[in-house]
């Protein structure tokens, strides 16, 4: 049976990677920073972004390519402690998107990935260390992927 702390756990990190989600789906990422620590990795199947800056201008690149309608979903999220102010969690994330306004055609997701995160926390908030996306799946949709390493 697991312990009142660890149900805890659970609970603030999933909502907290509800509202992540909620926040890139309906206002693009604008405030996603606000969910990672300065130095917080991201990696993708085909790119990675190193540290809370590179990370929003990521979200900043998506937002100027104009309107694409996205819907992350989550499922089978589970976390654990690995320290006293440090946590791991893994989920299973099916990402719907495509460029333009809603109502867009139905279809399957253009990824299902198993999604690895790292927290820390940071006055009394779990921050983002590290977020890893590993393709299990992939659709015939393109997934945004820009080279930031230019600018």
């Amino acid at each position: 049976m697991a312990d009142a702390a660890l149900l805890a756990l659970n609970t603030e990190l999933a909502l907290q990677l509800a509202d992540y989600w909620h926040e890139i789906d309906f206002n693009g990422g604008r405030e996603a920073s606000q969910y990672y620590v300065p130095e917080a990795e991201f990696h993708g199947n085909y790119a990675s972004y190193l540290g809370v800056a590179k990370i929003q201008q990521f979200y900043d690149w998506r937002i100027e390519q104009g309107p694409r309608l996205s819907v992350h979903s989550f499922t089978n999220f589970r976390a654990w402690f690995t320290g006293e102010d440090t946590a791991e969690a893994t989920n299973f994330l099916m990402l719907y998107a495509r460029n333009g306004e809603k109502i867009q055609p139905s279809h399957a997701p253009i990824t299902i990935s198993l999604a690895t995160d790292k927290y820390r926390l940071v006055d009394g908030k779990w921050l983002c260390t590290y977020r890893r996306f590993e393709h299990l799946f992939e659709g015939d949709v393109p997934i945004t992927n820009p080279n930031l390493d230019d600018d």
